[in-house]
């Protein structure tokens, strides 16, 4: 294959992927799971109420069975759960409980996307 061929594949991908991975709309209120994986107490937050995560914890927020879906952009953390272009849970092949920045910052737009999303902590070592 040549590298313009690559080329374009790249970019089309990213074309396809990074609009899910960001989302632009809400859903609508979601239902939350009796055994849905709350923050623990370790985990606190900040002054501003903002819980921290190890990249271990966000891995749980995976959407599935009635838990949040979470994914991080540069360290934040973002409840993307209502987010319609989540609402399968996959986004352009991207799913959450992961750090989805390199992804973010290859995408033909900004992290303004992520605007309908609620920041809900910050990622910790």
């Amino acid at each position: 294959m040549t590298k313009q061929w690559v080329a374009i594949l790249l970019i089309l991908g990213l074309v396809l992927v990074l609009p899910l991975v960001v989302g632009c709309g809400d859903s609508g209120p979601a239902t939350p799971a009796e055994d849905q994986t709350e923050p623990d107490e370790e985990s606190a937050g900040d002054d501003a109420g903002l819980a921290t995560f190890t990249m271990e914890e966000i891995a749980q927020y995976d959407g599935k069975d009635g838990r949040p879906a979470y994914i991080v952009v540069d360290g934040v953390v973002y409840d993307v759960s209502n987010v319609r272009q989540w609402s399968s849970g996959v986004h352009y092949g991207f799913e959450p409980g992961a750090d989805v920045t390199d992804a973010l910052a290859a995408a033909p737009h900004g992290a303004n996307q992520l605007n309908s999303a609620e920041i809900v902590g910050t990622v910790v070592d």
